[in-house]
């Protein structure tokens, strides 16, 4: 199953998905910018795939002004 079905990525599936380096997720999980979640008893990390697209942001805003113009 690809990550893009699942709900819940490992570091290693969120970081492929994003392009990301596991070290660039595992800083936002530290910063707080990325919710994730430990395994009890377990080191594994899941992060819901809804959480980690919330990282994302449009590359350019749109002008509302020359929006309005157009």
């Amino acid at each position: 199953m690809d990550a893009e079905n699942r709900e819940l990525l490992t570091v290693e599936q969120a970081a492929n998905y994003l392009q990301l380096s596991q070290s660039s997720i595992r800083s936002y999980i530290r910063q707080g910018k990325l919710k994730a979640f430990r395994v009890a008893g377990k080191r594994k990390v899941l992060i819901h795939r809804e959480d980690l697209l919330k990282l994302l942001e449009p590359a350019r805003e749109e002008d509302p002004v020359r929006a309005a113009a157009e």
